[in-house]
């Protein structure tokens, strides 16, 4: 479960008491994506801080910590460096965010490890005492996001703040017509209306204040309830009055002929708060520890799970060498002012070749000297290594092989980190499509696809091998159709075979994700239908389980293939772009 602005603060509170002052004695990487560390306060504690997407936290874990990645990263080795043996001497939480700054202070200095919990956008973030960033758990250049560069040198910015009001700041007036403008339960209202409020907090103040998850509006009196119980829990920072629990969903079973049913109870929560609003809670001694804890799912156990974790594994292989040649085409690249210094040198040769003796090893010159030029640095003194061997005139020509050869890599090398770019985005499109196949026949569309893109030998077709999926397809009022593509081969075609040029064509921002069609045949379409096309693009994309999500709606006429691109690889323009909450269809909804 994600870890939200109420539970981090608390876990903040049990650390302060448990581990400021402590020295870490270890830094170990049990995965990719996490970091342990051993302080020892009087006793060892071990703290595990992972920004893995399915399961970013902060915890206290009762067992020592051990490697669990193969390789030591970057960020690891820095952290060795100045972490182990430094002393832990704050925590800071920003009001209302989930980010916890732990800094340190060694031999090395003071530096700030910053844990951003925010699901599949997490982060283990190295700062120096300049806000510097050292190093990351996940680089992001700016190609990725050119808002806010996760990468070496550059000056760290925190993640931009939410358009949502502040639930200490509004009054119940002021609630209610913040809720007025939100769609669905009174629970989703609450998460995109007030900031720092999750899906379980919200479902835990409904349920304290009216009950059950009401339909929109509430009476007056609810109105004052909901607005109490908010500003009740929203304090919890601030009055302490922490109540942690785990909580349970209970679920009957068949046991015996004398006892024909039993309640069977896994546990699926926990929360710096007593969790009412589930089957059953028990309050428990420290939220940092439950952290720790392994969670049974809230949904039904994945039919496909083997099958769907050995596809992912088999795209993350080749997404991993997609990447590793795109850094080694970056490294190839050449700068323009690394072509205009080779050329600078081959030219200054000629022109002073009368002064260079034989044998001579390098040439002392000034851009004055060869190019006139005037100016700041014109008449600094620049030295051309020259090989001794050689004459002038070779020396020279020497310089411009090298020259055009920069050239013609400079010319080759976009084109290729283009290509490779293009894969990776269709690599992440086929993952995501893994990750939210609902049944085996779109697992196996999602290995043909990979078959096709030459990555994997065809596998033999199994005898009884299921049809192919199609497209959701929803109908509504007034002729309006929804459909929705949920892989690739889907996406093209709703795209460019099911849909006429003035329908609505709707993609999550900046993600892998469903191509979405609101088919109108040139009826009006309301906004409460774009509203819900809109969700449906959020909850069939990488970022289903983020609870607010941009999307980019347009015409389809506006959506074009890219030329010599993959199945449903297109570009876009004329967008305006909405933020929703995901929302499952109708039939899956709850």
């Amino acid at each position: 479960m994600s870890q939200d602005t109420l539970t981090l603060a608390a876990i903040r509170h049990e650390l302060i008491e448990e581990l400021l002052g402590g020295r870490v004695q270890r830094v170990v990487r049990p995965t990719e994506l996490s970091i342990g560390l051993e302080i020892y306060t009087g006793q060892r504690q071990q703290v595990l801080l992972s920004a893995e997407a399915q399961s970013a936290r902060i915890a206290l874990t009762e067992e020592r910590l051990r490697r669990g990645a193969d390789s030591t990263s970057p960020l690891q080795l820095l952290l060795r460096k100045y972490v182990r043996g430094a002393r832990l001497v704050a925590l800071e939480q920003p009001d209302l965010e989930r980010i916890v700054r732990w800094r340190f202070e060694g031999s090395e200095g003071v530096v700030d490890l910053v844990c951003e919990v925010m699901g599949r956008l997490s982060n283990l973030i190295l700062v120096d005492s300049d806000g510097a960033i050292l190093d990351a758990a996940k680089r992001i250049p700016a190609r990725i996001n050119r808002y806010r560069e996760i990468l070496p040198g550059v000056a760290y910015v925190p993640p931009p703040p939410q358009d949502k009001a502040h639930p200490l700041h509004v009054s119940a007036a002021e609630l209610g017509t913040l809720l007025a403008e939100q769609s669905g339960g009174l629970h989703r209202r609450l998460v995109n209306a007030v900031l720092g409020v999750s899906p379980l907090l919200a479902r835990e103040i409904v349920h304290r204040a009216v009950g059950e998850d009401n339909d929109w509006p509430l009476t007056d009196e609810s109105l004052i309830r909901l607005h109490e119980v908010l500003q009740t829990m929203m304090r919890l920072p601030q009055t302490h009055a922490w109540e942690p629990s785990v909580g349970y969903q209970e679920q009957a079973v068949q046991r015996t002929a004398v006892d024909r049913t039993a309640a069977d109870r896994t546990a699926v929560a926990y929360a710096p708060y007593a969790l009412t609003h589930l089957d059953a809670w028990e309050p428990i001694d420290s939220v940092a520890r439950a952290a720790a804890l392994t969670l049974g799912p809230m949904r039904p156990p994945d039919p496909y799970a083997q099958a769907r974790a050995d596809l992912i594994a088999l795209i993350d292989d080749q997404l991993e060498r997609q990447r590793g040649q795109l850094a080694s085409l970056e490294r190839a690249a050449v700068a323009p002012d690394e072509l205009e210094e080779l050329q600078f040198r081959g030219n200054a040769i000629l022109a002073l070749a009368w002064q260079i003796a034989p044998g001579q090893e390098s040439l002392q010159v000034t851009r004055a000297e060869v190019t006139g030029e005037a100016g700041p640095g014109a008449a600094d003194p620049i030295t051309i290594p020259l090989d001794p061997a050689l004459t002038p005139s070779e020396n020279a020509q020497a310089v411009f092989r090298e020259y055009r050869k920069r050239v013609a890599a400079s010319e080759q090398v976009p084109r290729r980190m283009a290509h490779v770019e293009a894969e990776i985005r269709y690599l992440e499109q086929l993952r995501t499509d893994a990750a939210l196949a609902e049944d085996r026949a779109a697992l196996d569309q999602v290995r043909e696809a990979l078959h096709e893109a030459g990555y994997t030998p065809r596998q033999g077709r199994r005898r009884g091998q299921p049809a192919a999926s199609e497209p959701l397809r929803i109908p509504l009022e007034d002729g309006v159709t929804i459909l929705v593509g949920r892989n690739s081969r889907q996406n093209d075609e709703v795209t460019f075979r099911q849909s006429g040029p003035r329908d609505l064509w709707l993609h999550v921002r900046g993600a892998p994700g469903a191509h979405v069609i609101v088919r109108h045949g040139a009826q009006t379409v309301s906004d409460e239908i774009i509203a819900q096309a809109a969700s449906l693009a959020a909850y069939y994309s990488a970022l289903r389980e983020e609870s607010q999500v941009p999307v980019d709606i347009t015409e389809r006429r506006h959506v074009k293939r890219i030329p010599g691109g993959r199945p449903g690889m297109v570009t876009y323009r004329q967008e305006e772009t909405r933020v929703v909450a995901p929302q499952p269809p109708p039939e899956d909804d709850g």
